[in-house]
């Protein structure tokens, strides 16, 4: 089979070929058709610190996808071939207290997809049975191929009471800009993102933010007190990871605030704890991936009814072949999101 791997520790994927896969006991064998490009999968293609420490190359990459149901293996029940599916790419061991608390997006041995296993940039993929999400008919593949990182934005939104609330984004990547109309859904009053490139200041600012600031230009904490309160935002959602996005959301961010905190820092970084978060009493909340699987519930009723307003920030598909033009586009900053046709 065609897929995309990740062969040696160093930058770059490589287009390639591999052993079909089989479906084991309680596994289904999926004919992935669409992959979406995460930015965890642009850390393994620059190969940075991060990926470096957590992938063990050869490796088939990516996590993010929709297929048609190939072969059910042993013991598999309620699904079918030929059902179109998406899946969880987090496989978590169900037997640590995480798992039988319902709180497997936590898993202490989880194995990820396209990181710790082989992964969905390839014609086939196998899975367990229990992480297959049977697609709704009414998603469109392009959409269907991406609960992953709208996932992710629904996790962050839904962890603040959005109700009424103005709230500050850091950082419009794809889960960035995911996260403008759902939280406009979750009842936001206004919504204020922070982000240094131009392209998707422009596609956040067409996703339905009332105000898009450089923040290399002015500090957001400027631009909050100036535009909405001198107090500060109700709530941040941090997706960028950049050091200085960390400080100037928690420095925006209005005494008894919460701050949702989702990008990855490279490195650790200070902050002033005594100002921006003891003195100020504000409650910050961690995101890891999605709830299993309440996430994945809330995800597939707002692509029902409100599909239409994610459907711009997907700016490109192409061809797996076309993968390099793909990464140059992101690694640039020139895409919101981009989702490859695999079959």
């Amino acid at each position: 089979m065609r897929c995309l791997k990740k062969e040696a520790p160093r930058e770059g994927l490589t287009l390639t070929t591999a052993r079909k896969p089989r479906a084991k006991a309680g596994e289904v064998l999926i004919r992935v058709t669409h992959a979406g490009i995460c930015g965890t999968d642009i850390h393994i293609y620059n190969w940075d610190r991060w990926s470096q420490s957590r992938l063990r190359p050869p490796l088939i990459t990516g996590h993010e996808f929709v297929g048609l149901i190939e072969e059910l293996g042993e013991g598999v029940e309620g699904l079918q071939k030929g059902q179109r599916v998406s899946a969880e790419g987090h496989i978590t061991c169900g037997r640590c207290e995480y798992c039988r608390t319902g709180n497997g997006h936590i898993c202490a041995n989880v194995k990820i997809i396209g990181i710790d296993r082989d992964g969905a940039f390839a014609e086939w993929l196998a899975m367990p049975a229990g992480n297959v999400w049977p697609v709704d008919d009414r998603i469109p593949d392009e959409q269907a191929a991406i609960f992953d990182p709208l996932g992710n934005a629904m996790h962050t939104v839904a962890s603040a009471n959005m109700s009424g609330a103005n709230v500050l984004i850091v950082g419009a990547g794809a889960i960035g800009l995911f996260a403008i109309p759902i939280a406009r859904s979750f009842g936001a009053r206004a919504i204020l993102v922070a982000e240094p490139n131009a392209y998707r200041r422009e596609l956040a600012a067409a996703a339905g933010a009332d105000l898009v600031v450089d923040p290399r230009k002015e500090p957001i904490c400027d631009a909050v007190r100036r535009e909405f309160d001198a107090h500060g935002v109700d709530v941040v959602l941090e997706m960028s990871g950049h050091p200085e996005g960390f400080r100037q959301g928690l420095a925006s961010l209005r005494g008894g605030g919460t701050a949702v905190l989702l990008g990855i820092p490279s490195e650790p970084l200070a902050i002033d704890w005594a100002a921006d978060v003891i003195f100020k009493a504000i409650t910050i909340v961690g995101v890891n991936g999605r709830r299993m699987f309440d996430t994945w519930y809330q995800t597939s009723r707002f692509l029902v009814s409100n599909g239409s307003k994610i459907a711009p920030l997907i700016t490109h598909r192409m061809d797996m072949a076309r993968y390099e033009e793909a990464f140059t586009l992101l690694r640039a900053g020139n895409a919101g999101k981009i989702v490859l046709d695999i079959a």
